[in-house]
């Protein structure tokens, strides 16, 4: 067994643990990126299934070109936001069915969404105004804070403070409270405004506000974009600042232990060769990162270690999952009507926009009746770069959980998958004639498929679920990178909010707290 020493080891090359290791690198200290898979970027990844290549999520994100945008800041000062190329995916999505009825594009832009809602719902149009300006001037409350923090800005500190109001007046809400606050009734114009809530969760009822507000409103002011090549071209340039620092990323090593000391301080972590379990290699460490949940962590650990990190975390509530239908075709889907990025389609049972997850439980049985909401994305429909020729990637995604697959025989749960692709495929069909003539191949990806790659517990893709504080905006925000282990951060969407920003801005909280700590260390 082999010893080493860096100044951070960093579990997990998602997309929170390799901007952590990536700030902290370019910070000038010595980075160790530890991955148990053999290729990077955990859900923000793309990935080879035959002959076909697979986006493993959605991945459309807001542009980060867009200097308010959460990512900005951050690429900008790894020096790579402009070698990224970011193609924007027109309107953020188009939502059909339910309560909608006729498909309704909102587009980009809060004066070109309050026009394009208010021409579809005027009774509603002072209503709708107030509402976007009010996620807008959250939006922008939580950026000028972020900044003032970062530049140790009197003047911005104060300034947030002034914009903050409207998120101080909502902090422990729900977004259906909002909702119900500001358009009781309207179903309609609830599921327009918050048709991709899948991006979020599962429940609006039980989905904080303030959340909702930060990330759709920066959907809104920036636009969706996709990166050309995938979102593994955003892994690839943050794991190539850690090398280029003169760090290391090393795949296919699974870390079996975090070492603590008499002081509850986590020192090491230990790491095999994932297929063989064996080389075992032991790294010591300032301070250790964990790009995943703490529960897995927690399970690294000694028994007192392991007491403290469940204590902190066990209690919380797991997000949702999802499923991905993915198809490959002998040509775009544009030949057969599909133009859209991202549709959405509502199902006529859903009536109200707080039955948003009902469907979540649908894949406990094999399908019956109309499909559940579901999103369908077309990544042909911008420069992707990746499906110029043949096999051409269609994906349908909609909401899953793990309790739907546990217990189901290996055999069974095979036959099930099949009857839900034939059925998703009998819906495009139906919608888009033409459709089955141009599949050549297909699988589906389920909440136990995110639970084995991801290494995520009940296959929960957001981290935990999004609740609201219960303690008001002056305690704070409610998630945080730290942890009750010295020199343990959570680099992951379980130390913030989740998606493309919440886990790049948690691995940038993770590596800030870490920062002061090892220079803290370094001055006594």
């Amino acid at each position: 067994m082999s010893d080493k020493k860096y100044d951070a080891v960093v579990i997990g090359s998602g997309l929170g643990g390799l901007t952590a290791g990536a700030l902290l690198a370019n910070a000038g200290y010595s980075v160790c990126l530890l991955e148990r898979n053999f290729s990077i970027g955990g859900a923000a990844s793309v990935y080879k299934v035959g002959d076909l290549w697979v986006e493993a999520s959605l991945h459309q994100t807001s542009d980060a070109r867009n200097p308010r945008d959460a990512k900005h800041h951050i690429l900008s000062q790894l020096g790579i936001l402009d070698e990224i190329e970011w193609r924007p995916t027109g309107p953020l999505y188009t939502v059909k069915g339910g309560p909608v009825g006729e498909p309704f594009a909102l587009p980009v832009g809060f004066e070109a969404a309050h026009d394009a809602l208010a021409a579809r719902f005027p009774d509603k149009s002072a209503a709708i105004k107030r509402f976007l300006g009010e996620v807008e001037q959250i939006h922008d409350a939580m950026w000028t804070m972020k900044q003032a923090r970062e530049e140790g800005s009197l003047a911005k500190f104060t300034r947030g403070l002034w914009e903050v109001q409207p998120a101080a007046d909502g902090w422990m809400k729900s977004l259906d409270d909002i909702f119900t606050r500001d358009f009781a009734g309207a179903e309609a114009l609830k599921c327009a405004l918050g048709a991709n809530l899948a991006y979020y969760g599962d429940d609006p009822r039980k989905l904080w506000w303030i959340f909702y507000a930060v990330a759709q409103g920066g959907y809104i002011a920036s636009g969706g974009a996709y990166i050309k090549g995938g979102s593994r071209q955003l892994s690839l340039k943050l794991a190539k600042c850690v090398t280029k620092a003169g760090g290391a990323v090393r795949m296919g090593r699974l870390v079996t232990r975090i070492e603590t000391d008499a002081n509850g301080n986590a020192v090491a972590v230990r790491h095999v060769a994932r297929r063989a379990n064996d080389n075992e290699e032991r790294i010591e460490a300032r301070v250790v990162m964990a790009n995943c949940a703490p529960s897995v962590a927690a399970a690294m650990m000694d028994a007192p270690a392991r007491a403290k990190m469940d204590e902190a975390f066990g209690g919380r509530p797991l997000s949702t999952s999802l499923y991905s239908a993915n198809f490959g075709l002998k040509a775009k889907p544009a030949t057969v009507g599909v133009s859209d990025f991202l549709s959405i389609t509502l199902p006529s049972s859903m009536q109200r926009f707080d039955q948003y997850g009902d469907g979540a439980t649908a894949m406990a049985g094999m399908p019956k009746g109309e499909l559940p909401l579901h999103a369908i994305s077309n990544f042909t429909a911008v420069d992707a770069g990746l499906w110029d020729e043949p096999p051409i990637l269609l994906s349908v995604l909609g909401l899953d959980r793990l309790d739907n697959w546990k217990g189901v025989s290996r055999e069974d749960a095979a036959a099930r998958r099949e009857a839900w692709l034939d059925a998703i495929q009998e819906r495009l069909e139906a919608e888009y004639p033409g459709f089955s003539s141009l599949v050549t191949s297909r699988m589906l990806l389920n909440a136990f498929s995110m639970s084995s790659y991801l290494n995520t517990p009940e296959g929960a893709v957001y981290g935990f679920a999004p609740l609201p504080p219960e303690a008001p905006i002056l305690m704070g925000f409610p998630r945080t990178p730290a942890t009750p282990i010295g020199g343990l951060y959570l680099a992951s969407a379980f130390g913030g909010e989740h998606g493309f920003n919440g886990a790049m801005l948690s691995g940038a909280e993770a590596a800030r707290l870490a920062s002061r700590r090892l220079e803290a260390n370094e001055t006594e």
